[in-house]
């Protein structure tokens, strides 16, 4: 099993141009929510199962000259890459935009992402 470097995890579009040119920083965020169900053998403690699944991603930027090109309230086929390969294909709602300047630091963005049905590996 090889190690991954944050610089081989590219967020692309359908097309595989990668939505942010000057990505420094991705977090690919998956979770479940869970379920708290009742147990006819154990009424004392709390127990749960499974429930639906979602996931997000947060990206942050060097801002550039081009400016974003992501826009809030608009939905984006996506691909997640590591390295060469395709990993997962889905679509994300874009939900944040932020552009952060400071005296005497490079300007930063952030966008966020979130997702709408699965992130799973492309079918073929």
């Amino acid at each position: 099993m090889g190690i991954i470097h944050g610089k081989d995890i590219k967020i692309l579009n359908s097309g595989g141009t990668a939505l942010i040119a000057a990505a420094k920083s991705c977090t690919i965020h998956r979770h479940a929510d869970s379920e708290e169900v009742a147990s006819a053998s154990d009424q004392d403690h709390k127990h749960y199962i499974a429930g639906r699944k979602g996931w997000s991603i947060d990206l942050q930027y060097f801002v550039s000259t081009d400016g974003v090109s992501l826009e809030e309230g608009t939905m984006y086929n996506i691909q997640v890459a590591i390295g060469s390969g395709v990993t997962w294909e889905g679509q994300a709602l874009c939900t944040d935009c932020d552009i952060t300047g400071t005296m005497g630091n490079l300007s930063q963005g952030s966008i966020k992402l979130l997702g709408s049905g699965p992130l799973a590996p492309p079918t073929t």
